[in-house]
């Protein structure tokens, strides 16, 4: 009977412990705290909790923990769901602008959120339980978001041509040697001499502002295999979201959602996101070498595009095509 008994105990202790769990939390995470719940915008997903009674009346235990359950994963859900709203899709809009304007598309992301994973259950003392749900930033609900933003309208800087000697080329083939032919020195002619006139200084004339900008905006390429791209947005202002934007200071694109193709985008999100650079080089999204820029200031009615410099923005566009860390993905942004 003993046996049994902690059999028994047993068998309920892994079905208490038993709930799928999300990542923890990590102290470099980037949380974003809302009225319902909490974007960790680092791990790509949304939390919220909920909690539920046991009802008056019903006196079976087990039926009255099962109601309590229910009525606690029905409150997480619906906190979830407006916490979801609250996600920023880019920098004019959110998910809610999408699902108040267009039936069909609230309709979607309330069965992603009946669709959520529960990853944290607690019993109460009192017979209450609180549960938990989260569901993923990417996957469908980034699909769904896509499907709905317009086009865009600023316009894609223009990827300029590597300077001649930066990337060495492969030798030219070997050619064969022309045949010898005697040559016959020409007649012995004297010399004379010329005295040159006195070399006069010339001052050249201060430069342009024109030719200033372009003198500092010309590329000085230390490495070209960059394994991914951070950029360094603290102290901006920036908010995350979705689908952020990152241009150049005339408001050119240099890398957006057309910059990685559609799979790849759902699957992984458009950027991630960090405390600080050192988290981010550790990421594996970036990998070993990634080339880290600095973020000029933010950008956008919500704040979530990142313009760098000119200069920064012509050195991504070099490099990328080497690796493709753009189109496969390959970015962090830092912000506080």
């Amino acid at each position: 009977m003993r046996k049994v008994g902690f059999l028994v105990s047993g068998i309920f202790l892994v079905m208490a412990l038993g709930v799928t769990s999300a990542p923890a939390a990590g102290g470099k995470d980037v949380l974003e705290r809302l009225p319902s719940g909490v974007i960790n915008w680092t791990q790509g997903i949304v939390t919220a909790k909920g909690s539920g009674a046991p009802p008056t009346g019903i006196t079976v235990i087990s039926q009255a923990r099962l109601m309590a359950e229910r009525a606690a994963k029905a409150d997480a859900l619906r906190n979830l769901l407006e916490a979801v709203k609250g996600v920023r899709v880019d920098s004019e809009t959110t998910v809610e602008s999408f699902t108040t304007k267009n039936d069909v598309v609230m309709t979607r992301v309330s069965g992603i959120v009946k669709g959520a994973t529960i990853v944290d259950k607690r019993y109460l003392s009192d017979g209450g339980v609180e549960v938990t749900v989260a569901v993923y930033l990417t996957g469908e609900l980034l699909k769904v978001m896509l499907e709905e933003l317009p086009p865009l309208t600023k316009p894609l800087m223009p990827a300029p041509t590597i300077p001649a000697g930066e990337k060495p080329l492969p030798p030219p083939p070997p050619t064969p040697p022309l045949p010898k032919k005697k040559v016959t020195p020409p007649p012995a002619v004297e010399e004379k001499k010329v005295i040159p006139p006195p070399a006069v200084e010339k001052k050249k004339p201060p430069a342009t502002p024109e030719v200033q900008a372009k003198i500092e905006e010309k590329l000085d390429l230390k490495k070209l295999e960059y394994t991914g791209l951070i950029v360094d947005a603290r102290q901006l202002g920036l908010r995350p979201a979705l689908i952020p934007k990152i241009l150049n200071q005339k408001g050119e694109l240099v890398y957006s959602s057309h910059s990685v193709g559609q799979q790849e985008l759902i699957r992984m999100g458009l950027v991630g996101y960090a405390k600080d650079v050192d988290a981010a080089s550790k990421n594996q999204r970036v990998t070993a070498e990634p080339c880290i820029v600095s973020g000029l200031n933010a950008a956008g009615e919500k704040k979530t595009d990142v313009v760098i410099s000119n200069r920064d923005a012509q050195i991504v566009l070099t490099t990328a095509p080497y690796t493709g860390y753009l189109k496969n993905g390959r970015v962090m942004i830092v912000y506080d």
